[in-house]
């Protein structure tokens, strides 16, 4: 059924793994939002940097005073004066200048403990990545499988409908039996069957694919049949871990922020020591306080030194603080240790699947060769009436079978050196 005025007709896109790959990564919200702490991380260092730099600051004001104060008069033998003249308009102008000179280090180690955050938040962003390029190719590769196993069972289909219709001819002509014909029938529903259950992951398997790479879920995803790459020989084991133990994103994250632990111990250890400011005052006041009697006009004043303040209470009250900052990098390094062994299970899992799947492809092709003339035996057999159908089907889901296990072989094992690969911290060209 099909309601007016409402178009279900489904577009096809051919798409190459390096394409979807990088459609995922303009489409990943995760991804642009590590790339955005990752610029956060870089405007902290910034911040550590601008912390070193003279310290600016700018006051004025204006007061209008009542004039209801009388003068204080001094009176003496030669005359008198007055003593604080009243000056009802009055406007304080200063401009105060601070530029550290010593904090214990504190402004570097805190400045040194930005950057290799910064490095962490951007080796986290490479693997994000690389684990988006690991579920793509999976999903790419499985959509791979069940579309070139849909092609094989159609294939088969059709050529059991050929036979099927031979035999119809055969029965009519008495030389086979009504049960025979019904056997070849009731192979092709059962392929059907298993048709109808591929279909429905190959829809799942390109729905999440599209949404993935940000295509419109109601397209067709067309997989290129010519995509699978000659088999890459396997190296030495350790050759993948030692690749991996350099390489691997999760292991350069862990360096980066024990690293900076490591530097915020010696932050925090800075506040044991005094603070040391070069300081320096210039006024333009009406009237100045440092005329003596008040003048009704402005007048400049200025002022340069050294400042220096030490915190003693620091000496019992920073204990705990040093101490949570020294938990804290052995827990950093305690976590190294572990994902440094937990990379290495999964290199050496890795490389035994992708040692596995070079063997199994080269037994998935002799099993196919001798699928593919045992049927062939039978199948002339059959011809010759010289068999029955049962013979034939058993040969023919044996060669299906086959056919269908050297197709997926193929993919397998380049999925399995991707895998490999990605175990080491890189993504296979």
């Amino acid at each position: 059924m099909v309601l007016p005025g409402v178009s279900y007709a489904q577009q096809l896109r051919r798409l190459p793994l390096q394409e979807a790959i990088m459609l995922a990564h303009k489409h990943s919200n995760q991804l642009s939002a590590d790339s955005l702490q990752y610029r956060i991380a870089q405007t902290h260092v910034s911040q550590a940097s601008a912390n070193a730099l003279p310290q600016i600051n700018l006051s004025s004001s204006y007061q209008r005073l009542s004039n209801n104060i009388t003068p204080f008069s001094i009176s003496l033998p030669s005359g008198s004066f007055q003593l604080n003249q009243q000056i009802l308009n009055q406007s304080f102008n200063a401009v105060q200048l601070t530029q550290l000179l010593f904090s214990g280090g504190k402004l570097t180690y805190d400045k040194q403990a930005f950057k290799k955050e910064a490095a962490a938040a951007k080796s986290d962003y490479e693997k994000n990545v690389l684990e988006l390029d690991h579920q793509v190719t999976d999903l790419w590769f499985n959509l791979y499988n069940a579309t070139a196993s849909q092609k094989i069972i159609l294939a088969n289909i059709e050529a059991l409908s050929k036979k099927r219709d031979d035999l119809e001819t055969f029965r009519v002509q008495g030389l086979v039996l009504d049960n025979d014909v019904l056997k070849i029938e009731l192979s092709i529903t059962n392929l059907r069957s298993n048709l109808a259950d591929i279909s429905s992951l190959a829809g799942s398997l390109n729905y999440n694919l599209c949404l993935t790479t940000g295509i419109d879920p109601t397209t067709t995803i067309e997989i290129p049949d010519d995509y699978l790459h000659t088999l890459t020989a396997i190296e030495p084991l350790q050759n993948y871990i030692s690749s991996a133990l350099t390489k691997r994103a999760e292991l350069k994250s862990y360096k980066y922020r024990s690293e900076a632990a490591a530097y915020r111990i010696k932050a925090v250890r800075a506040d044991y020591f005094p603070t040391i400011n070069l300081i320096g005052n210039y006024n333009y006041d009406k009237p100045n306080q440092r005329v003596i009697p008040s003048v009704d006009k402005f007048n400049y004043s200025a002022y340069a030194g050294v400042n220096l303040a030490w915190r003693l209470s620091s000496f019992y009250t920073n204990r705990t603080r040093v101490s949570e900052s020294k938990l804290v990098f052995t827990q950093l390094n305690n976590n190294l240790q572990q994902t440094t062994e937990n990379i290495q299970i999964e290199v050496n899992t890795k490389y035994l699947e992708y040692k596995k799947t070079l063997e199994k492809i080269t037994l998935a092709q002799t099993e196919l060769e001798q699928a593919t003339e045992n049927f062939r035996v039978e199948q002339n057999k059959l011809n010759a009436q010289t068999t029955t159908p049962t013979d034939f089907l058993d040969a023919n889901t044996k060669m299906l079978q086959s056919q269908l296990n050297l197709a997926t072989a193929k993919a397998n094992v380049e999925l399995a050196y991707r895998k490999l690969i990605k175990s080491t911290g890189e993504t296979a060209n």
